[in-house]
């Protein structure tokens, strides 16, 4: 393994591109996070509370893009209902 030099054509650029994010890929991404943290052992209100923080920076972007509503029927529709 050689060090890496000062531009070295290797070198691991990231470049970030501004998008909207679809209601499409908002869902999906959102009920992807919500079965994942499920399947670790949060609660449903558990996982809304996560949503809600600004701690968590997907899910929250989510939240404040989308609306606690559009959360909460996600999480509605992975656990069969919201207590």
């Amino acid at each position: 393994m050689k060090t890496l030099e000062s531009g070295d054509p290797f070198e691991l650029i990231g470049v970030r591109r501004q998008v909207e994010p679809s209601l499409e890929t908002d869902t999906e991404t959102a009920r992807c996070l919500i079965e994942e943290y499920a399947l670790t052992g949060f609660a449903a209100n558990e996982i809304l509370d996560l949503f809600a923080s600004p701690a968590y920076g997907m899910p929250n972007a989510i939240y404040r893009r989308r609306g606690a509503d559009f959360v909460t029927g996600l999480v509605a529709g992975v656990f069969g209902g919201v207590r």
